[in-house]
């Protein structure tokens, strides 16, 4: 078995509209295609029908899906349900996946492009510390309009790995 890496991200979003422009206006990201364009009722996938295959809820129903590309990373997959999802701000305090982090080469210009198409950004930038300590090494974390937790990283100086790695933390090429 060959691991790759991380091929898509999946998020549902109350409005794939609104999560769609925020990715392509702060981001960067473009639409790749969209599997359920939002209003074709006619390519709506029924829960029920969805529920086997990946534990979806039966009672809900997929009435937009868009698959984005995001620079030299994982796609993103936005889904859009009915009924409509309440968005939830996500936080390291919740289990499971709680944000990702997009690499950046200048985490100011990042952080005020999120801004303007809504993110709340926290206090930032930071300098990181421990192994991820360096010259210009920095993070800053933004929440989205629609409850998703984005972390900005730029990694100049490189990055320490423990003694005893195997490998190198991997860094999107520019």
């Amino acid at each position: 078995m060959t691991i790759r890496g991380i091929e898509h991200i999946g998020i549902t979003v109350s409005d794939l509209a609104q999560a769609e422009q925020f990715f392509i206006g702060a981001l960067g990201a473009s639409v790749l295609y969209r599997l359920i364009p939002p209003g074709d009722d006619s390519k709506r996938v029924e829960g029920e029908s969805m529920n086997p295959l990946n534990g979806f809820p039966p009672e809900m129903n997929v009435i937009g899906l868009s698959m984005l590309r995001l620079a030299n990373g994982s796609n993103v997959e936005l889904f859009q349900t009915a009924p409509a999802v309440n968005d939830r701000p996500a936080h390291p305090g919740l289990p499971g996946i709680n944000h990702f982090s997009v690499y950046v080469d200048d985490i100011q210009k990042a952080g005020v492009q999120m801004r303007a198409h809504g993110a709340k950004m926290f206090d930032g930038p930071s300098d990181c510390f421990g192994q991820e300590e360096g010259q210009g090494n920095q993070t800053w974390f933004g929440m989205t309009p629609f409850g998703v937790l984005i972390e900005l990283i730029s990694l100049p100086a490189g990055v320490n790995c423990d003694d005893g790695a195997t490998q190198q933390r991997w860094i999107p090429a520019p």
